[in-house]
């Protein structure tokens, strides 16, 4: 599992999952946590897709396994793009399949208008234009935003609090929505705060129109933060497909991992064959 330098001494940790002979050489797949979560957020898609390609999973700097950045770092999206381009680089991936989760998706779009030609698609799970004032509010708990809710009470306490606006309960295993608590409890309370101060500036709707790469769109019709959205990005999007999970809210990523990861596969079949 490497552990690649990208900034001030830091490094980014990125799982590899490579069961492929040495001569098979498909477009890899990178696949970007959601905010404050890490690398494990995909097991459950590794399986089918690592079959037929390597699987790349980082994790941005204070997440999973990757180093926790001093006390006074500020997250940008800038910072954080340039740390995975940083990471393709070093693992020598120079144009890849991007899979991403929420916030994880809102990096692939950026990535996709500064860099085109390191991205061949982007798969974008619960993904919203931009987070929504009212779950900015409801994030916010009892205090004046959501990064001063983390770090008064802790990012487990924060999480299980808004856990229903992230993850489907309803649908949801109690085991699963515990260890989704416990797995955002690893994040530290500053980091997360910064990593969520970073999200919240960023609106992606003046760059829809400049995305060129095909982008499949995977969501819960009820997800409170992305649904809304969906509709209004594959109609702004160049070269968009929406696949909506009746009935779910967010989290189809984990909720129904094997329909994503195989709706995945076709869907870089499809451009592949094109």
């Amino acid at each position: 599992m490497p552990k690649i330098p990208v900034a001030n001494s830091l490094a980014l940790h990125c799982a590899v999952d490579d069961y492929l002979w040495p001569w098979q050489e498909p477009t890899p797949v990178v696949m970007l946590h959601g905010f404050a979560r890490n690398a494990r957020f995909w097991n459950r898609w590794v399986p089918a897709i690592a079959e037929t390609r390597r699987v790349y999973r980082p994790e941005l700097l204070g997440c999973g396994e990757s180093d926790v950045p001093p006390a006074d770092y500020r997250f940008t999206p800038q910072g954080i793009a340039a740390q995975v381009i940083a990471t393709l680089d070093a693992l020598s991936l120079a144009r890849v399949h991007w899979v991403g989760e929420s916030s994880g998706g809102i990096v692939g779009l950026l990535l996709a208008v500064a860099h085109p030609e390191r991205i061949a698609s982007l798969t974008l799970c619960n993904t919203p234009i931009r987070i929504p004032d009212e779950i900015k509010r409801i994030y916010a708990l009892d205090r004046d935003s959501a990064s001063a809710a983390m770090r008064a009470h802790g990012v487990g306490e924060w999480c299980r609090q808004t856990l229903g606006h992230r993850l489907d309960v309803e649908h949801a295993d109690p085991r699963l929505c515990e260890w989704v608590i416990a797995e955002m409890d690893r994040t530290r309370p500053e980091i997360a705060a910064g990593l969520h101060d970073c999200f919240e500036t960023i609106d992606t709707a003046p760059l829809l129109d400049r995305i060129e790469a095909p982008v499949l769109l995977l969501s819960g019709d009820r997800s409170r933060i992305a649904s809304e959205q969906q509709r209004a990005l594959v109609a702004r999007l160049p070269h968009g497909r929406l696949e909506l999970f009746e009935g779910y809210g967010h989290g189809v990523n984990l909720l129904q991992p094997e329909r994503c990861a195989r709706a995945s596969l076709d869907f870089w079949r499809a451009l592949e064959l094109a």
